[in-house]
């Protein structure tokens, strides 16, 4: 049997600093288009004020049972 459980993104900003910070967001939407997922970067980066992003990682869960 497989179960979907869900969806992360975590968006990973770095600060004028090189200080580096991740915020993620769960129960993200099954297959979100690339676009959308690189919007999400720029509205964090926009937020986060004099960082930028250095990328986001979608992560998928699924459960596999006999």
């Amino acid at each position: 049997m497989i179960q979907k459980l869900g969806n992360k993104l975590q968006v990973q900003l770095e600060g004028a600093e090189g200080a580096k910070r991740t915020v993620s967001f769960s129960n993200v939407v099954e297959d979100p288009a690339e676009e959308k997922i690189l919007a999400l970067g720029d509205v964090m980066d926009s937020l986060a004020q004099a960082s930028t992003t250095k990328g986001v990682i979608l992560t998928t869960q699924t459960r596999y049972t006999k």
